[in-house]
């Protein structure tokens, strides 16, 4: 018997975007007692970053589930799910000129039993709470990240750079690629937390302030507080966040 899990989720257009082009799945499926949560980030003009986000979720869905009697590992699964909604994602651009160049980040979750498996593209972020710790489990796939481990910038000036939304990855960009899924199942335990998010959020909101104020009241709560402390600080961009609880013990208040 696994551990329960809890799912709370919300995407926000921000104070300076006329569309949303975050979506955000998630599904739990009865018969295996996996929760798969996904978010998605578009990127393209007028309506086609949402076109790609809508897309990416969907196949990512449908993929993953319909691989269920042919690949037994999960991992596996989420990777090909992620390139397909990769080849949809292209084929639709294909065919509408005025969406060329469209994409989407993503990041996915599944949560099966007492573990979490994890597929990302893109600067979408995962991050583990847990006890009075914040892990990012991720890595952004953008050029500021690899200025940033290469040592010619510091984290402040990565926070602060003019590229620093500029993805060296996405879905729709090529299609050759490279699906980034965490080699081993993450062990979980009760009271994790499970956090999934687009830029728009960490853009404003430092990974000491998520981790605060997670741990400072209820998840629907936190999850409102998070995009409105985004929006407060400007908004310029589309913010989602989901978030997993594991167990159903309450939140720590600190």
């Amino acid at each position: 018997m696994g551990l329960p899990v809890t799912i709370t989720h919300r995407t926000d257009p921000g104070r300076e975007r006329h569309e949303n082009q975050d979506s955000i799945g998630h599904i739990r499926d009865e018969r295996t007692g996996l929760d798969l949560l996904i978010i998605a980030d578009g990127v393209g003009g007028g309506a086609c970053g949402q076109v790609a986000s809508r897309l990416a979720v969907q196949t990512i869905r449908q993929t993953f589930f319909a691989l269920l009697e042919e690949v037994g590992e999960t991992g596996e699964r989420l990777r090909r799910a992620v390139l397909e909604a990769n080849r949809m994602i292209l084929q639709r651009a294909r065919g509408d000129r005025s969406c060329k160049g469209m994409g989407s980040t993503c990041a996915v979750v599944v949560v099966i039993e007492d573990v979490a498996h994890l597929a990302h593209v893109g600067d979408s972020r995962v991050y583990l709470i847990r006890q009075n710790r914040i892990v990012r489990l991720t890595r952004d796939h953008t050029r500021v990240q690899r200025m940033l481990e290469g040592g010619l910038i510091t984290e402040d000036e990565a926070a602060n750079h003019p590229e620093r939304n500029w993805l060296d990855r996405a879905l729709g960009l090529r299609e050759d690629l490279r699906v980034e899924v965490r080699e081993e199942p993450l062990p979980l335990e009760p009271e994790d937390l499970l956090v999934v998010c687009t830029d728009g959020l960490t853009g404003l909101v430092r990974d000491d302030e998520i981790f605060r104020i997670l741990r400072q009241m209820p998840t629907k709560e936190a999850t409102d507080v998070l995009i409105a402390t985004a929006n407060a600080r400007g908004g310029p961009d589309n913010i989602s966040i989901a978030i997993a609880r594991i167990g159903t013990a309450p939140p720590a208040i600190r």
